[in-house]
């Protein structure tokens, strides 16, 4: 079976692309009205149940249920209303648009996605196709809740889904895409009773007919029609047969991923039984709870401390205490005590993480300066200091790596990894929802990082561990894979499912594709192989 990192997020997404940095006060209101509702709800329950302690515990495990659903429903209220009024200003459109803040439909795009992050983040701690269905509802994607569509990863505007659709495990389904200094949006449909298969891609402007099958690691070419009662498959994508009958569609999907997983084993059996390592990772336990300990315990106790005496000396007192719910919204001081109590809450999360950030970064220093960080080829029969430091600085960069993308502010790993001096991000870099290397990693100025595989350690008969550098300008696209010792040269495109081996280097001001990667010798390839003609906006 297929295993994901924990974190990458499937279902609904918006980029982390992040054009002015006063979205993030948009982004902070809606986090705020948020909790409002919900402490407001809360309160309401607290009136009812506190005279009765039984009541109270029996209960609240229920009131935290619907409580999680409040704050869902709260959230994408707020943000619709929030899009209403900024499609009011500038109204969402496809086209092609240069990557700059001056360009309004990019600025917009930027900003319509930040308006979205914070709902999209709260229905990922349950995923649900219904919870997902409603999202693109209420985001205005036509679709239906007979879609299975929890595992794939989509865009939240500018497509339409008819019924009884299945999107596989690690499928792309975009309407937008990153091309160099150009941003691409353009609707894609996908009708009644579409497959298509895990880890596929639906490029801008596609259109599947009804009953049409898109197989595995497949990707349509830009404003390409599937056919209905037809089968597609390849890189890009061609129709292979037509199904003539239920007979035909009865499991083409599942045999070609069967197959895939199949092989895979295969190899990975022919592997083993090749070598047969006793222990690979040096296992010490007691080291690592210790780690995690210190870093859980310290950032979390001054937190605790100040929410206890704010809970204990204001909270308390003055809102939980109060002698009836209606009086909450009387007194003055209740009234401010309920307005500052969500920007409190954020801010002791934001605190939590800075002091995840600061420990991490003592211990990280302290670990180098014992054991320098070395690059190299390390077999596991050869358990050298080099190979046992390399696993403690993993872990150790595990927890807070975990804790900004699986976090509702992901916009922050780049400025966390740089003040920890791992790796190095440059100025304007964006960097999606991905499986991200922890050290060794370089990367330049106005870099557009994907929802990648991005790796800078390897194993295969022995572990590698070799730096990435990526120079200003380069565009890796979705389901991406980029190996250890990979350098990729200034201005260049990778497109979507490629994949780049150890030590490879890939050249300036170029386009490449394909698993392994190849070079696209010119645009003209690009228009005949893609279907984007993009000789014609680069003008």
């Amino acid at each position: 079976m297929t295993s994901f990192p924990t974190s990458i997020h499937d279902g609904p997404y918006s980029t982390n692309t992040l054009v002015s940095q006063k979205f993030l006060i948009i982004y902070g209101i809606n986090i705020w009205i948020s909790f409002y509702i919900i402490i407001i709800e809360f309160l309401l329950y607290y009136n009812l149940v506190n005279s009765d302690i039984i009541l109270l515990f029996l209960t609240l495990p229920i009131q935290l249920f619907i409580g999680y659903f409040i704050l869902v429903f709260s959230s994408l209220s707020t943000a619709k209303l929030l899009l209403i009024l900024v499609n009011l200003i500038h109204k969402p459109k496809e086209g092609n648009f240069r990557r700059v803040k001056h360009n309004k439909d990019y600025y917009f795009w930027s900003l319509r996605s930040v308006i979205k992050k914070w709902p999209i983040w709260i229905i990922s701690l349950l995923p649900s196709s219904v919870l997902n269905n409603l999202t693109l509802t209420i985001f205005g994607i036509k679709t239906s809740f007979t879609n299975s569509i929890n595992n794939a990863n989509m865009d939240t505007e500018f497509i339409e889904f008819g019924k009884n659709i299945t999107l596989g495990k690690g499928s792309f389904i975009k309407s937008s895409m990153i091309y160099g200094d150009y941003l691409i949006i353009k609707k894609l449909i996908i009708k009644d009773n579409v497959i298509v298969g895990p880890h596929s891609y639906i490029s801008p402007g596609t259109r599947i007919e009804e009953n049409a099958i898109l197989n595995t690691l497949s990707m349509t070419q830009f404003n390409q029609i599937l056919e209905k009662n037809s089968i597609y498959s390849g890189y890009p994508a061609r129709k292979k047969t037509t199904i003539k009958n239920k007979t035909t569609i009865k499991s083409p999907i599942r045999q070609e991923t069967q197959n895939y997983e199949t092989n895979i084993e295969k190899a990975s059996e022919r592997i083993t039984d090749s070598y047969k390592p006793a222990e690979k990772f040096i296992k010490k336990i007691p080291t690592y709870v210790a780690i995690f300990l210190l870093l859980y315990f310290t950032a979390y106790m001054p937190v605790l401390i100040i929410s206890y005496y704010y809970f204990k000396d204001i909270f308390y007192p003055f809102v939980l205490a109060s002698p009836s719910f209606s009086d909450l919204f009387i007194t003055n001081t209740s009234m401010l005590i309920l307005t500052f109590t969500p920007p409190f809450i954020i801010l002791m999360h934001l605190m939590n993480i800075f002091f995840t950030v600061l420990i991490t970064k003592l211990c990280y220093f302290i670990i180098c300066k014992i054991n320098t960080p070395k690059e190299g080829v390390f077999h596991w029969k050869n358990k050298s200091k080099d190979y046992d430091y390399y696993f403690l600085r993993s872990f150790l960069l595990r927890y807070i790596k975990w804790k900004i993308q699986r976090g509702p502010y992901p916009w922050l790993i780049k400025k966390v990894f740089n003040f920890i001096g791992s790796c190095k991000f440059g100025k304007n870099s964006i960097i999606e929802d991905m499986y991200l290397a922890k050290e060794f990693l370089n990367v330049g100025k106005n870099v557009y990082l994907g929802k990648i595989l991005l790796t800078t350690q390897l194993w295969d008969k022995a572990l590698t561990v070799k730096a990435v550098a990526i120079e200003d300008g380069v565009v890796i696209n979705d389901g991406c894979c980029i190996a250890p010792g990979t350098i990729i040269k200034k201005n260049t495109n990778i497109l979507p499912f490629s994949i780049v081996s150890k030590n490879e280097i890939i050249e300036p001001n170029s386009i490449y594709y394909d698993a392994p990667v190849k070079k696209m010798e010119n645009l003209e390839d690009f228009k005949d192989k893609f279907n984007l003609d993009i000789l014609n906006f680069i003008k």
